[in-house]
Parts: C-alpha cells; sequence; structure tokens
C-alpha cells in the first residue's frame, strides 16, 4: 500500500476506536449492601425486602438456591448479580 493509504486507514480506526471509547457504559444500578436491604434485621432477606429495593422476582428465584423463600448472603449475592444482568438486559440464566 502507498503511504497516504495507510494514513487512511490509521486514521479511520482511530476514530472508530475514539467513537468506541467515548461512549460512556450504561451500568444497571446495583441493589443496596445486604444489611441495607435486610430492612428487620433479621440476617435474611425477604421477597417483599428484595423487591422494595428494585429486586425483580426473577432475581430473586435464581438467588435462592434453596428454596426456602429468604436470601442468605450468600443467595443474596448471586440475586443481587441477577438482578443487575436482568436490568441490564442481559441473557437470563438457561438463555
Amino acid at each position: 500500500m502507498k503511504p497516504s493509504t495507510h494514513r487512511i486507514v490509521r486514521l479511520t480506526l482511530l476514530c472508530a476506536l475514539g467513537s468506541f471509547a467515548a461512549t460512556p457504559a450504561r451500568a444497571a444500578p446495583a441493589l443496596p449492601d445486604f444489611k441495607a436491604v435486610d430492612a428487620n434485621g433479621d440476617g435474611m432477606i425477604s421477597v417483599e425486602e428484595f423487591q422494595a429495593q428494585g429486586g425483580q422476582d426473577a432475581a430473586f428465584l435464581e438467588g435462592d438456591t434453596n428454596k426456602d423463600q429468604r436470601l442468605s448472603q450468600d443467595e443474596f449475592a448471586r440475586a443481587a448479580l441477577s438482578n443487575d444482568r436482568m436490568q441490564a438486559g442481559g441473557p437470563k440464566k438457561g438463555d
């Protein structure tokens, strides 16, 4: 290729990369930490407490691995990640 063609190709790539880098990422709002969501302080998160903080039912069910209708701290972490993924429009579990 001619030197002028190299410049055009580099300039085109630079512009493309620059426009990509300048686009702000849209992050889904994260749920507050476990203690903030545990409104009654019983050490578990109920579906009502989860929903009150913007949590989705499907995320709660995905996080509730032992199916006791309450989330432990570990289950809450899983549910919060699932909730963030769902709010961001990502695939649901099993998709």
